[in-house]
Parts: C-alpha cells; structure tokens; sequence
C-alpha cells in the first residue's frame, strides 16, 4: 500500500509571513501553483496561504467582481456556486464562470487585478494559521479522506513538527493514473 511520503513533493516553495502580497502573486505564478505553506525566520511552520485567499482579499476591496464557480464533482452532477463560498461537494479545481460567461482558472483571474492594488498588504494578513497537516507514513485513502473531508487541494507533510513536503490531488491522480 503506497504511503503519503512515496507521491508528496519535498520541494516545497516557501514565504514568510513578511512577504508582500504582490510578491507571493508572483512566486505563485512562476511557479505554477495554487499556494504556499508559510514559514518564519527559524523555518518553523505558521500557516498556508493560496490564490484562494488573494481573490478573496482584492474581492473585498471591490476590485473582483461577484463571479460563480463550477464545481468538478465525482459523486454528483456538477453545481453551480458562488465563487466564495465553500467548496462543492466532489470538487477537484479552482475554475469558475464569469457573470459574463467565461470560463477561467483562478490563477488567471489574478492577473485581472490592478497594479499596486496590494501595496502594503503581506502574506500575514492573509493567511491561515491552522494549516492542514499529515505525517508522510500515512496511507494515500488517509489522505484523499482528508482532502474530501475538509474541502482542500493541499496537505502539508510534517514530521516531528517539521516541514517536509506537500501533497495535492493531482499527485494523487498522477499516482493513480500511473499505477
């Protein structure tokens, strides 16, 4: 039986909590990913933040308009809900429809947003502080259950209070379509 530790990624692209906002923007998009666990000076973990938590914050400074979200679901056809309330049931990925129709993925929604909209905003004032967190002998169902269970898309691998990995439902769909 495969464990968390034999699909987690140990090359994990960090912040810290001082980070600015347009700079996580930007490691985000170079990256190509979706959000970042959030270490201190000392490497201690503190938090996560995502795209997610980005829109969210340009939303309430009315610079995203109100948009609807397309839930992926496995278990039920796929519903429509608003593009900030809690995940769909089944739901897979971050893509929505525009009220004016168009299909998008949140990264590229970010792009929307107006320059220096975030100046003085940091990843602190954005970011969870109660991170979802899994030891890397856990069993991949043990870890999809956690995905489902609380609606995420990343789980951060700790061992022994440390930082070393992080997995997302495509590694476990990699895993899958490659066993």
């Amino acid at each position: 039986m495969a464990k968390v530790k034999d699909l987690m990624k140990t090359e994990v692209a960090t912040v810290s909590p001082e980070t600015s906002v347009a700079d996580l923007i930007d490691l985000l998009d170079r990256a190509g990913i979706t959000g970042a666990p959030v270490v201190d000076a000392d490497e201690a973990l503190v938090g996560i933040v995502s795209i997610r938590d980005v829109l969210h914050l340009a939303r309430e400074m009315g610079e995203v308009p109100e948009a609807m979200r397309w839930g992926m679901a496995r278990s039920a056809p796929p519903q429509e809900s608003g593009f900030l309330d809690p995940p769909v049931e089944g739901e897979f990925f971050a893509y929505y429809v525009t009220p004016g129709g168009g299909f998008v993925d949140v990264r590229s929604r970010i792009q929307e947003v107006p320059d220096k909209l975030f100046d003085g905003y940091k990843v602190s004032d954005i970011m969870s502080t109660d991170p979802v967190m899994i030891p890397p002998e856990a069993e991949i169902q043990d870890l999809a259950r956690l995905l489902r269970e609380r609606k995420i898309h990343r789980v951060l691998v700790v061992d022994n209070g440390h930082l070393v990995g992080i997995v997302t439902t495509s590694d476990i769909l990699d895993h899958l379509a490659n066993s």
